[in-house]
């Protein structure tokens, strides 16, 4: 589960998202104008927001003029350590949050949609905003990814497909399905949002565990007694400040974009087909095509049918091509190969410049033991490309420390004579560790599998 603090899992960055942002065409999305946040600068200023958020707990603040009934169908607590986070948004922060709320446009709407058709409350879709600010390609340092920030483990428990291919944490309706569920399922058992929202933020065992060893009762007992660890202290009083924010921002000098639905379709097509390649049949820029594909985050759509989120515009050049595609692709460097006898997964990760954990997650294996003759597998290299690697592979023995010039040829079933003749070996030649030699001839030998 979940278990790492709200900094870590959910900071308002750009640079530490693996894949280049590239802006969106204004038709299709709304976008922000103002200048990218920069994502380590911000990092280090919400570190420093913990800790004044906790002082100030102590320090005399204003409370908040907000209709809660009327703003938020979550009931904001008038706390001290709320308050405290308020006016640290309003103060240092408010550039950065002020991004946040123009971005949130984008996907308030699919929020709201699946919030209500979860019956949850609707505050909830302000969350994002200590989260990720709404970044979908955002990655922590504890390796949390997307809006809603999930790590991998409670990722794939709610669902979510994240492996070599996709990542759908950073799906904007798969997530935020996800997150809806486990939000859903954290209520229904503390019964209670504050200590459903620390759990979000450390996991439901570590706050079960502080309610226990604490004799407390709600997350504000476990707050005074600093029984939760100080990310998730911070955590719960800044999501009440921004939804006192975000419901109410006008009257803290805010701005709230509206919320627009990106003028876009989906349609299925056949995998592995490289972004590049579609962009290209659709004439579309490839950085918007990635912009509206996050979970793609290697460019390349996974294997078998496969969704694909197109501008509207776009859609009928790729869906009159679908049945096609995959064949004309050849910018994909991925291709099928399949095992003969005799073939050994590291020699041909070696072959084709990469590493045998890479071809194991591809295919999503554990061990290399798991893979047999006779099985097609999928390679990093396009297929134009793989037959003349394994020739090559094949043709050339790199000579070990104890390597004779007979134990070489025994393994490649020469006999001496075949093996100083084909690399032209005096009697008295003497091979030396990193020596390449000939083993076969090209006519020996063929791609084959493919």
């Amino acid at each position: 589960m979940r278990q790492a603090g709200w900094l870590t899992l959910g900071v308002f960055a750009v640079g530490c998202a693996t894949n280049p942002r590239v802006a969106p065409t204004p038709a299709l999305l709304p976008v922000v104008t103002s200048p990218a946040l920069d994502g380590e600068r911000y990092r280090q200023a919400l570190e420093e927001a913990y800790s004044e958020i906790v002082a100030r707990q102590s320090a005399p603040v204003n409370a908040p003029t907000v209709d809660v009934e009327a703003a938020a169908s979550i009931p904001i607590p008038d706390h001290q350590s709320v308050r405290a986070a308020l006016s640290y948004f309003t103060a240092e922060l408010k550039p950065s949050i002020q991004e946040s709320l123009i971005r949130s446009g984008r996907y308030r709407n699919l929020i709201d949609r699946v919030l209500k058709e979860y019956k949850l409350p609707k505050g909830l879709a302000y969350l994002p905003i200590i989260e990720s600010a709404y970044l979908p390609t955002l990655t922590s340092r504890a390796g949390a990814h997307g809006i809603w920030q999930f790590m991998p483990e409670t990722a794939r428990e709610y669902g979510l497909r994240v492996d070599w291919w996709v990542d759908e944490r950073a799906d904007p309706e798969r997530s935020t399905r996800a997150a809806a569920a486990y939000l859903k399922d954290l209520y229904a058992h503390f019964q209670d949002w504050p200590l459903a929202l620390a759990a979000y933020n450390a996991g439901p065992g570590r706050v079960d565990r502080a309610l226990a060893d604490n004799g407390a009762h709600s997350f504000w007992d476990l707050l005074e007694e600093a029984a939760v660890p100080r990310e998730t202290r911070g955590y719960v009083p800044t999501f009440f400040a921004a939804l006192i924010i975000a419901t109410d921002p006008s009257n803290y000098g805010f701005r709230l974009a509206e919320p627009v639905d990106g003028d876009v379709r989906t349609i299925e097509v056949e995998g592995p087909l490289s972004l590049h390649f579609v962009a290209d049949a659709a004439k579309l820029d490839e950085g918007l095509l990635r912009e509206l594909n996050p979970a793609l985050y290697r460019g390349v759509l996974p294997p078998g049918r496969a969704i694909l989120t197109i501008p509207s515009g776009s859609a009928e050049a790729i869906v009159t091509r679908a049945t096609t595609l995959r064949s004309d692709d050849a910018t994909v460097a991925i291709c099928s190969y399949t095992l003969r006898e005799g073939d050994n997964i590291r020699r041909l990760a070696r072959a084709i410049g990469t590493t045998v954990d890479t071809i194991l997650a591809m295919n999503e294996r554990q061990s290399t033991k798991e893979i047999h003759a006779g099985e097609a597998i999928y390679l990093p290299v396009r297929a134009r490309e793989l037959g003349s690697l394994l020739v090559d592979a094949q043709m050339y023995y790199a000579v070990k420390k104890g390597d004779t010039i007979y134990s070489i040829a025994r393994r490649h079933k020469l006999t001496v004579q075949e093996l100083r003749e084909l690399n032209q070996l005096s009697p008295r030649h003497k091979l030396h560790a990193g020596e390449k030699l000939r083993v076969a001839t090209p006519r020996s030998l063929s791609a084959g599998g493919m």
